[in-house]
């Protein structure tokens, strides 16, 4: 059997590239990635202020982001200990009922938004 030579330049331009954009664009999509995160936690805690529980209403939620050159995440979630502790309840529901309140929903609804900024941003330093 014969060996298989391939020329790497192209796919190592591309890899430079692909660098370069991301070092660019990394800031911008760390700025869009934290709005949205800010937004989610905005829209879970407006959720959690129409309960009729007094604690349901205080339980914490934040966001964590955590960037690095290529992966840009926020973790989003309450809190824990005090009303922090009462959130799979009022986020997932008990053994006597439904949840009262959305959380991951809060999330599907800004992704659409985020991701068109993150777009735009990724293709204006693409060009």
């Amino acid at each position: 059997m014969g060996m298989i030579r391939v020329d790497a330049k192209a796919l190592t331009a591309l890899n430079e590239r692909i660098a370069r954009i991301a070092t660019r664009a990394n800031p911008t999509v760390t700025a869009v990635i934290k709005r949205g995160a800010q937004n989610i936690k905005t829209a879970v805690k407006k959720d959690l202020n129409t309960s009729s529980n007094q604690k349901f209403r205080n339980i914490p939620v934040s966001y964590e982001m955590r960037p690095s050159l290529l992966h840009i995440e926020a973790d989003i979630a309450p809190r824990r200990g005090g009303n922090g502790n009462l959130a799979p309840i009022a986020f997932w529901g008990s053994y006597k009922g439904h949840p009262d309140h959305r959380f991951y929903e809060h999330g599907e609804d800004e992704f659409p938004n985020t991701c068109e900024h993150i777009r735009q941003a990724v293709r204006k330093d693409w060009l």
